[in-house]
């Protein structure tokens, strides 16, 4: 299952965090550690879902600089897990703040079920999966 959100988020930061995006959504759910070494931003999002309790999505991105603006590109986990993310957007310095137009995507592997009733289930699982998923990011864009 790969469930995509895109958002926009307006953010009272100073223009020099633009290429410290540790330092911009460390405090904010959903976003669990975060380090950043050159240009190399990696850590993982936490979600809670029924039935799987929290769960860490790592993700793995490069951020390109480009004037006033930065580009942040989704990089493959080299062995990704059953849960993990993919991030990716533009961010740019505006007046008052920073902007950024996001994409994240978050890939899942739900165990099917051989039977009907197993296969219910997950589709079950899978749909408050996703809302969980979409509470969390609109918690991130009132933060």
């Amino acid at each position: 299952m790969v469930l995509e959100k895109a958002f926009q988020l307006r953010l009272a930061e100073p223009p020099e965090h633009l290429l410290q995006p540790e330092r911009v959504f460390a405090s904010k759910p959903p976003f669990g550690e975060l380090a950043r070494q050159d240009t190399s931003l990696k850590g993982y999002l936490v979600a809670e879902a029924p039935l799987f309790g929290e769960i860490h999505f790592p993700f793995q991105s490069r951020i390109h600089p480009e004037g006033s603006k930065a580009r942040l590109e989704a990089l493959p986990l080299p062995d990704p897990p059953a849960f993990w993310a993919e991030l990716e957007g533009v961010g740019e310095v505006v007046e008052g703040g920073i902007a950024y137009q996001l994409t994240l995507r978050i890939h899942a592997t739900l165990p099917q079920g051989e039977k009907w009733g197993g296969r219910a289930l997950g589709r079950l699982a899978e749909a408050a999966f996703e809302r969980n998923v979409e509470r969390v990011l609109e918690r991130l864009t009132r933060a």
